[in-house]
């Protein structure tokens, strides 16, 4: 894929396209925002630009260097991602010693870290020392979800990129090319991505998030007995961190319908197909029962990233969550 086909993210790509015309690369970038708005891809796409036989402001996705690439086995370019929760020291430690090779038949060595917030305090301190003395063509790409978890001293190294959720026009243009646009399943799926490019496609290729979407959802618009509550968080034990994390805003978002429904405004309404029993169950909880509800589920969020107990922490989110629809 080029820049010219990825959507939404104009801005972001201007920037590095204007890096590649002038030669003047940083030696580390951050690439921060949402999730599925494009950036891992953004991220593979300028590591091609960079390396690309034929040159320009683009990849041209057909010369052995792009295509190796776009099959992770060029011998320049690396990917971490994190190791049961998290980027550990032994991980940055092998990217210093990698970084230390000469280039082999590329024009700039890219190393790719993925989830950079998942770095231990170890690994992060490691892989500040790099970047206080990067090595010569050498281009570091960070991603991210967000920068508060990184340290500042790395921060302060990276040229910062920001993403942003793509508008409603480029993903209208996105489902175009896989639905009609009068499809019932089309409107829905816009609204259930939230700008996201990422979960357009999950849910259009992936028919089983949307039914993990109609289980978690029947569980929520009725009484949570504690027997759905420990085989909904047993089957939870094979899901991966982005299941688990969809699964978790699939929460967010009813709890934040019941919110804009107790203040009459429908059309805002995310689970529009799911609007009756919105309608019944907005007058089971106050206000307040709604703030907490949100803030339980995000905190469970906040929880899972640290690596905490996954099944306890699911668990007292769940009886959480229970108390607040008073019914005992």
């Amino acid at each position: 894929m080029s820049f010219e086909e990825i959507k939404g993210q104009a801005r972001a790509i201007k920037i590095l396209q204007k890096e590649i015309a002038t030669s003047s690369f940083s030696g580390a970038y951050l690439f921060v925002g949402p999730t599925g708005v494009g950036k891992a891809l953004t991220a593979l796409t300028f590591t091609k630009a960079l390396n690309c036989k034929i040159g320009g402001l683009d990849s041209c996705d057909r010369c052995s260097s792009c295509r190796k690439i776009d099959h992770l086995n060029h011998p320049d370019v690396r990917v971490i991602i994190p190791e049961e929760g998290s980027i550990k020291i032994e991980q940055i430690r092998d990217l210093k010693r990698q970084t230390g090779y000469k280039l082999f038949e590329g024009k700039k060595k890219v190393w790719i870290i993925k989830e950079a917030d998942k770095l231990t305090l170890e690994a992060a301190n490691s892989l500040l020392k790099i970047l206080e003395e990067p090595p010569p063509d050498t281009v570091f790409i960070l991603i991210s979800e967000t920068q508060e978890r990184l340290l500042p001293t790395i921060l302060s190294r990276c040229e910062i990129i920001r993403f942003f959720p793509l508008s409603s026009e480029a993903l209208d243009s996105i489902i175009a090319g896989y639905l009609p646009p009068d499809s019932p399943k089309a409107n829905l799926i816009k609204k259930l991505a939230r700008g996201r490019v990422g979960e357009v496609l999950s849910l259009i290729e992936d028919e089983n998030v949307l039914k993990t979407r109609t289980t978690v959802l029947d569980i929520l618009s009725k009484k949570i007995s504690l027997e759905d509550i420990f085989q909904w968080v047993s089957k939870c034990k094979d899901y991966g961190t982005t299941e688990l994390e969809r699964i978790l805003d699939i929460i967010i978002f009813w709890f934040r319908d019941l919110l804009i429904l107790k203040q009459g405004i429908s059309r805002l309404v995310v689970n529009y197909d799911r609007i009756e029993e919105l309608k019944s169950e907005k007058e089971i909880y106050s206000y307040g029962d709604i703030k907490e509800a949100i803030e339980t589920v995000e905190r469970t969020k906040g929880y899972l990233k640290c690596n905490v107990n996954q099944s306890l922490a699911l668990e007292a989110m769940w009886l959480k969550l229970r108390q607040y629809q008073g019914k005992e």
